[in-house]
């Protein structure tokens, strides 16, 4: 599923270039789960647990899309079956989508292909691939400086080519990267044609930001320890942790200077502090207790306003704040 009310109300979270696409699989830690086994990264080996695939905006970090318990038999489909549902409800997909090698098949890349979707990805290299690209002269490498980029490794060398994509009838540029910080080159492929080489290696090396947003969302909302094997209680662990952290993302939003701050933070500065709720008449006022952040909750006119909550019959609610 998708925020898709929330893409509707702040479509300036949902206009970046790319789409960052992974996997993660949570642990269930019952003796009677009937769980698929699947490879748990932060545990190092392979655990009974509920396959998650995740999409996320490239430019604002907020989580898109989210289906969970994926057996491993489909997990290949689920990029086409997010592409269909994305074309659904937006009616366009002009984005890039970015994911490493392991998510899809060379048959499924093909079909996007022809379905006119972008994609960066990384092709699994082989001995043959390695020594083939080793016999390419210095001349025919470009230098690639990422000037603004604060990795270690921002100047690398670069060979571009077009090649056919094994089993298909796909041709794609490949672009090999070399003395960038790895032993063996990396092989990057797309049917991009407008971006060029520092842009493809910047988005792609930008799919970081979901692996660092998975790792948010396991930490402050505990996603790494499911509640129940059942499908039901699954799907709804998931869901609702991605509607936290969308609200956490749209009251960042609010806070001057802590936009990009993660969840736990908002929380630890914001949020978790003694108040009082008072009902009044059709008023709710929440009293919150003054913290070294208060004043900036304070000066957001979004807090300086009582507002309407269809949940609670239209009643008003107001805050203020106490020594």
């Amino acid at each position: 599923m998708t925020n898709y009310a929330t893409q509707q109300n702040y479509p300036q979270f949902y206009e970046g270039e790319t789409i960052n696409l992974d996997f993660h699989a949570i642990p269930h830690y019952g003796e009677k789960s009937m769980l698929e086994k699947n490879w748990v990264g932060s545990k190092h080996q392979s655990m009974k647990s509920a396959q998650t695939f995740l999409a996320q905006d490239g430019e604002s970090r907020m989580l898109l899309y989210e289906n969970s318990n994926i057996d491993r038999a489909d997990a290949p489909d689920e990029i086409i079956k997010f592409t269909n549902y994305w074309l659904r409800v937006r009616g366009i997909l002009n984005q890039t989508l970015v994911f490493d090698s392991k998510l899809t098949t060379y048959g499924h890349l093909e079909k996007m292909a022809n379905d006119d979707i972008k994609f960066i990805t990384l092709r699994r290299r082989g001995k043959k691939m390695i020594e083939r690209i080793s016999n390419i002269s210095d001349h025919k490498w470009e230098t690639i400086d990422l000037k603004k980029s604060k990795r270690k490794h921002g100047k690398f060398k670069v060979y571009e080519e077009r090649i056919q994509l094994p089993r298909t009838d796909l041709m794609v540029r490949q672009l090999v990267f070399k003395d960038h910080g790895r032993e063996k080159p990396t092989f990057l492929i797309t049917n991009n044609e407008e971006f060029d080489i520092e842009t493809l290696a910047r988005y792609y090396a930008n799919k970081w930001l979901i692996e660092n947003k998975i790792a948010e969302i396991v930490d402050f909302f505990n996603v790494n320890a499911l509640s129940s094997p059942f499908m039901i209680r699954i799907y709804f662990d998931v869901l609702l942790s991605l509607v936290a952290d969308t609200l956490y993302r749209l009251l960042a939003n609010d806070l001057k200077r802590y936009e990009q701050c993660t969840p736990k933070t908002i929380f630890s500065e914001f949020i978790n502090c003694r108040c009082d709720g008072i009902v009044d008449g059709n008023e709710v006022l929440i009293r919150m207790k003054k913290k070294k952040t208060s004043p900036i909750l304070k000066s957001s006119p979004v807090y300086q306003k009582s507002y309407e909550v269809p949940w609670w019959d239209n009643m008003k609610c107001r805050y203020e704040w106490r020594a």
